[in-house]
């Protein structure tokens, strides 16, 4: 008695098809979750050189325009790492004297001598700082150029900034 017997089992060519299948889709995937993860590291990057660019503009910018003159004998103009000394009064009318400058990559701002802080994130670093002044027939002013960089060595991230406000 011949039986037939049917095998309700996989071949090895089906399973090796669905082997590769398997393997593609994961290297499809994984790929994917590699560029989210990059993608996220360099907008973080972006992110963090924006933020201290923002407030360091807004801040540099008020203070430029709420002083009365720039100091030319303690700031330092025209190179890198600047320094910028603007003079002028506060609510009360007594004297203010404010000074943006760099430490340690870090752009700081200092009242009446009084350190106040730190103006750029801790994750990025000011590369270069110049001040440059400008004056007119009636008006005074100070160009600021600034380069920050944020990110690690593959997501390494750097812009240049340029930006002017005139004194009062």
């Amino acid at each position: 008695m011949i039986t037939n017997h049917k095998s309700r089992g996989f071949s090895l060519v089906e399973m090796i098809i669905y082997m590769f299948i398997l393997v593609l889709m994961l290297a499809v995937i994984m790929n994917i979750i590699i560029s989210v993860i990059s993608s996220g590291r360099i907008i973080k990057a972006l992110r963090n050189i924006e933020n201290s660019t923002l407030i360091s503009l807004e801040r540099i910018t008020r203070e430029t325009r709420q002083a009365q003159s720039v100091n030319t004998d303690s700031s330092i103009l025209g190179t890198n790492p600047g320094e910028l000394v603007l003079q002028g009064v506060d609510a009360d009318g007594n004297p203010r004297t404010v000074k943006f400058y760099l430490s340690s990559g870090v752009l700081m701002l200092s009242e009446n001598g009084v350190d106040v802080g730190a103006l750029t994130k801790s994750d990025a670093s000011v590369s270069s700082l110049v001040f440059k002044r400008f004056s007119g027939a009636n008006s005074e002013g100070i160009r600021t150029e600034i380069a920050i960089e944020s990110g690690t060595s593959t997501h390494y991230r750097s812009n240049n900034f340029y930006f002017s406000a005139i004194l009062r």
